[in-house]
């Protein structure tokens, strides 16, 4: 939620969930050609993976993958519970609590796939929806 100041008076603007995220996109499209191939899109997903991977010893548990994308309050005690959320369930593809890179390079092949709308092999601004990849 992004919060706007109009005439002294303070709103909220509520953006959309699922919405074209630029800064996102750009991070993505290495080459700069305004289209997120599938080698762009595992390059991203291999970065994704090194980000989460916090000891780098090639897989990612449960609580490096909390830690990587801070879903635990700053206040709450160390290695407290924290809801497993949708994304992580959907790369551990073998249920097993652990992610690795293959599993995290899968749901990128399956995302790509799903924003491919026209089926170009290459997403672009428009068919690119945040989460996205």
């Amino acid at each position: 939620m992004t919060l706007l100041v109009c005439g002294g008076l303070l709103t909220a603007a509520i953006q959309p969930a699922h919405s074209f995220a630029e800064s996102r996109f750009l991070g993505m499209d290495r080459d700069a050609d305004n289209f997120i191939s599938l080698q762009e899109a595992e390059a991203y997903r291999i970065r994704l993976f090194k980000e989460y991977d916090l000891n780098s010893d090639g897989k990612v548990e449960f609580e490096e993958y909390v830690e990587a994308n801070r879903l635990r309050p700053a206040t709450a005690p160390p290695h407290s519970k924290v809801d497993v959320p949708d994304e992580y369930r959907e790369m551990d593809a073998d249920g097993d609590s652990i992610l690795t890179l293959e599993e995290v390079k899968s749901v990128g092949v399956k995302r790509f796939k799903a924003l491919d709308k026209n089926g170009d092999g290459k997403i672009s601004k428009e068919e690119f929806v945040s989460p996205g990849l």
